[in-house]
């Protein structure tokens, strides 16, 4: 058993970069690795060739235990990617339009199989940025053959020289490798364009709301607003965050970021003062190849400081805004807004006073933190004036894909791999033989032991003249009866919390108090989006409850 130290990066993007193997060996027998995962974005390493799913705590559990995990069989789906992608168009452009496409398509719970000459282009930080959104587009696996780009990943991560040689051996002699499998039959076949793609966000919420950014002005997104000195406008950018394993474990996505914001600082522009930007990679490898390359002071100095290397904005933990920024939306009912490198933008998922959230590319990102409204038309208007006085554009500072390829085969290395995880996993003498055991703390909002299986509550029941809580809309997602982002002061849970001596600012999100289930309680049907229609004439109706 493998323990990662918090602080370390996200489980999804270390999983891809150090720990699958990708064909394991036991008892002198070679097999395919698998992997099951309590978050839904598991699948991110089925693009390396890894059947990886995401399952309920408990089937997870079952399975750390020794026993099976039993699952219907899927039906298999082949999506055949043709064309060549665009000069400038990203892998995130690419997720959020498949997204959109494999939604209309019906693929819940299918295992999705990518094949076909698109494929080949794609990286594997480009295809993991597919395969994570895999439960985003409803399929329960996204993966990608295996072929030399998986061979060349394997070796840029630091991986064994034996284990590279292994996983190679063994897909070419099991009919695994890619060209053994290109005439392989599906019962299923859909094709996916990959020419077709333009630069595109998904919002104003849910990640398959494909807009494409040419199109902000005529879908009325974009459109005429006027810049009061410091003043928001209405649909600021209030959070502009690059995030998520989904985008920061593709170095390409993390180079353009990075690409961008240090043209952006060449011509003085500035990120506007009410956007709150933090960039937060998935794991420390990022810092590495970004400080070699001279990109990490560029992303500073627009704003895009490293503030974790853990989920944050993307799981609704962006912290706090600054509070002459929240009081100024609250007095002004500004329609605010954040864009996000994330996988999903449920409502209220990202942040309480974020009433709209879209999903972005890095660089996309660092560009909305400069425009400072999604009012603003990005292909079109001008971010600002250079020297001269001329107009400067999006095109002017997006870099070309020569240029982050230039970058990344430089300066994205496998000694950087192993600087990060031979220490993250070397385990001393002290950490062995430690046996910490903690008594309970009673008044503990973090950890609690609860009740459930004591007493009356752990006597069987019998339910009868059951009423339903909540009527609710369509398209409610986990987000809403559950959220995991920032607490309220004016929620229960945050009522509970200062009745527990906990100050506002370290009331944390949702998603940390899981294990408290006096504050977990609390947190039922609180989303602020969700209406109740047995409420309808209450303002806060997750508070009716």
């Amino acid at each position: 058993m493998s323990v990662v130290p918090a602080g370390n990066g996200i489980m999804h993007q270390i999983n891809l970069e150090k720990l699958s193997p990708v064909v394991q060996v036991k008892n002198g027998v070679a097999y395919p690795d698998t992997c099951v995962g309590t978050d839904s974005h598991t699948p991110h390493v089925d693009a390396l060739g890894v059947i990886a799913i995401g399952v309920g705590g408990l089937e997870a559990e079952t399975v750390m235990l020794g026993r099976p995990s039993m699952m219907r069989l899927p039906d298999i789906v082949g999506v055949k990617l043709t064309g060549e992608r665009q000069p400038g168009i990203t892998a995130t452009d690419i997720v959020l339009a498949l997204t959109e496409f494999l939604r209309s398509q019906k693929v819940v719970s299918s295992y999705l199989e990518f094949f076909g000459e698109g494929t080949k282009q794609l990286t594997i930080g480009d295809r993991a940025t597919i395969s994570n959104m895999t439960p985003e587009y409803g399929a329960s696996a996204g993966m990608f053959y295996i072929d030399e780009q998986t061979i060349n990943y394997l070796k840029l991560t630091g991986r064994d020289d034996d284990q590279v040689k292994l996983v190679e051996q063994y897909a070419k002699q099991t009919g695994l490798w890619a060209d053994e499998l290109e005439n392989a039959e599906y019962e299923r076949v859909l094709e996916f364009d990959l020419s077709k793609v333009e630069r595109t966000l998904a919002g104003p919420s849910n990640p398959h709301r494909r807009l494409p950014t040419a199109e902000l002005n005529q879908q009325g997104i974009a459109g005429e607003w006027q810049q009061q000195d410091d003043k928001m406008p209405d649909g600021a950018v209030i959070i502009a965050a690059i995030t998520s394993c989904t985008n920061t474990s593709n170095p390409r996505n993390v180079v353009a970021a990075g690409l961008i914001a240090k043209k952006a600082n060449q011509l003085s522009l500035l990120r506007k003062p009410w956007v709150k930007s933090s960039f937060a990679p998935g794991s420390k490898v990022a810092k590495l190849y970004l400080q070699e390359s001279g990109l990490l002071p560029e992303l500073e100095k627009l704003g895009f400081g490293i503030v974790a290397y853990a989920c944050t904005t993307c799981n609704g933990m962006s912290g706090a805004l600054d509070p002459n920024i929240q009081q100024e939306i609250i007095d002004n009912d500004l329609y605010t807004t954040a864009v996000l490198s994330g996988n999903r933008n449920f409502d209220g998922r990202i942040h309480p006073y974020a009433k709209q959230a879209f999903l972005a590319s890095p660089p996309l990102v660092v560009a909305y933190a400069i425009a400072g409204t999604i009012r603003f038309d990005i292909e079109r208007d001008a971010l600002g004036l250079d020297a001269s006085g001329k107009p400067i554009y999006l095109n002017d500072i997006w870099p070309s894909d020569e240029e982050i390829d230039a970058v990344v085969n430089t300066h994205v290395k496998p000694e950087q791999f192993n600087q990060v995880y031979l220490q993250m996993f070397k385990v001393n003498d002290e950490q062995t033989n430690s046996e910490p055991l903690y008594d309970w703390r009673e008044k503990s909002t973090y950890i609690r032991r609860p009740p459930y299986w004591e007493g009356a509550l752990a006597k069987p029941r019998t339910l009868s003249g059951m009423r339903p809580l909540a009527i609710l809309g369509d398209n409610i997602t986990t987000d809403h009866l559950s959220p995991s982002n920032a607490i309220l002061a004016s929620s229960a849970a945050g009522e509970y919390l200062t009745s527990m001596g906990v100050p506002e600012e370290d009331y944390n999100s949702y998603a940390t108090h899981r294990g408290d289930h006096l504050t977990a309680q609390r947190a039922t049907f609180a989303n602020p989006k969700l209406f109740n229609e047995w409420c309808v004439r209450m303002v806060r109706p997750s508070k009716a409850l």
